[in-house]
């Protein structure tokens, strides 16, 4: 397609409004079969997120939190800034129809707003006919319309992700952009705490730079002191709300630790008994010292031979997932039958269709990340933008290599994947010889 495509643009007379023609009308189709896919597929969200979800729907009607919800928040006080964002929501449309349904159409909205954001991006990076390619992969990558009735931080946090770079590249006209890019990574990490590994990748795309060393710490200041006073204000003022009692935050609330220890633990994913050692005692601090006990107990049982083996099958079940963890979810308590059940769902008829296809794409986007590293090489050590995005996702897997880990937390991640890819496309595709007029 990238061949043929360069042919074609050979022969337009204006270029760049035909491919942005072309995209939004891409655009539009891949969101009808996002809604389409949402509404056929809905399901009550029973996991983990269904306390925000519930969370969400008593704010909403009674404005405040039940006892069991406070007890939710008080545990996983990050969830209460998402639970506040699908409240909000949930309140200024509800009426209109179900939740569950405008928590649908809200996360289709996000998805597509994100791969808008791809768009743009691609466009400034590669130029129009490259960025309507990438939405192409965005429209042919199925976990998409899978998840789009799993409303979830892992979608909602999709349109930061993009959107965060997008404005990062506009930097280059004016630095204050950078203030932009700290407000929406901020805003991404209280939805998704995986994003931090931007800011660590884009301060050290700065600092790869060529300018002079003070303007190097301008730049990372602009980025880093907003973000932390943006990230700060949104963790204390849930906290301050009317609807929550955070008085039993230092009694319920699980330290970091708790997901180290179940990232140590059989593939990485959760665990009900890590899950229970943790809340069987009270207080942060005695929930702190039984997880280290666990984590060193862990340590010493595996010995560097067991860990490299641990951290290897945690790799495969994170990275090597094509259907993102989406058929474990929509099977869970789906509203209605729906046809799609059977391409979608594990014991789904077409399923094994399904499966083949989504871990071929993944295998696709895995080697078009490869491919854009490999270009690096060639590079003569400049500094590319693309670097930035490169960092983040070598920062991402570092983090799901020692962190509690599902193949669904690379969702949000996967327009840069594509945009790796592009890249790796677009360095080869340079290395080739160019047929001259008239040869």
């Amino acid at each position: 397609m990238t061949f043929l495509t360069e042919k074609l643009s050979g022969r337009l007379k204006n270029e760049k409004r035909f491919w942005r023609g072309a995209s939004l009308t891409l655009l539009l189709l891949m969101a009808a079969g996002l809604l389409y896919c949402g509404l056929q597929l809905r399901v009550y969200p029973g996991w983990d997120f269904g306390s925000v979800y519930q969370g969400a729907v008593e704010i909403a009607e009674d404005g405040a939190f039940s006892e069991s919800s406070n007890w939710y928040f008080t545990t996983y006080p990050n969830n209460v800034a998402v639970c506040m964002f699908l409240a909000v929501f949930f309140k200024i449309f509800g009426g209109l129809c179900s939740y569950i349904t405008l928590g649908v159409l809200l996360n289709v909205g996000l998805i597509v707003l994100g791969v808008a954001f791809l768009f743009l991006l691609a466009e400034q990076l590669y130029g129009g006919r490259l960025a309507w390619l990438a939405l192409v992969v965005c429209a042919c990558f199925l976990p998409f319309y899978m998840h789009a009735a799993i409303f979830y931080t892992d979608t909602f946090a999709l349109p930061f992700v993009t959107g965060c770079f997008l404005s990062y590249q506009l930097r280059k006209k004016d630095a204050r952009f950078l203030l932009l890019t700290a407000a929406v990574l901020a805003v991404g990490y209280k939805v998704k705490g995986s994003l931090g590994v931007i800011l660590i990748a884009l301060l050290i795309h700065i600092w790869l730079g060529k300018e002079k060393a003070a303007e190097r710490m301008k730049k990372s200041l602009l980025l880093l002191i907003p973000f932390l006073a943006l990230v700060g204000a949104l963790t204390v003022i849930p906290q301050k709300m009317p609807f929550f009692d955070a008085t039993d935050s230092y009694q319920n609330e699980f330290p970091v630790e708790h997901w180290l220890a179940l990232g140590l633990t059989g593939v990485g994913g959760y665990d009900a008994n890590v899950y229970w050692m943790t809340a069987s005692v009270e207080g942060k601090a005695e929930k702190q010292k039984t997880d280290r006990t666990y984590i060193k107990e862990k340590l010493e049982e595996y010995g560097s031979e067991g860990l490299r083996q641990h951290l290897d099958s945690k790799i495969v079940f994170t990275w090597g997932d094509g259907v993102y963890f989406a058929p474990e979810k929509l099977k869970r308590d789906p509203l209605r039958e729906s046809r799609l059940h059977s391409l979608f769902l594990y014991d789904g008829a077409d399923y094994a269709k399904t499966y083949r296809y989504c871990n071929a794409v993944q295998l696709l986007l895995l080697g078009g990340i490869l491919l854009s590293l490999l270009v690096n090489f060639f590079g003569k050590c400049e500094t590319r933008e693309i670097q930035a995005m490169q960092i983040a996702v070598f920062g991402l897997f570092l983090f799901l290599l020692i962190w509690e880990t599902r193949s669904r937390y690379l969702v949000n991640f996967v327009p840069i994947f594509i945009l790796m890819g592009i890249d790796g496309i677009q360095g080869i595709r340079s290395l080739l010889p160019v047929k001259k007029a008239g040869k």
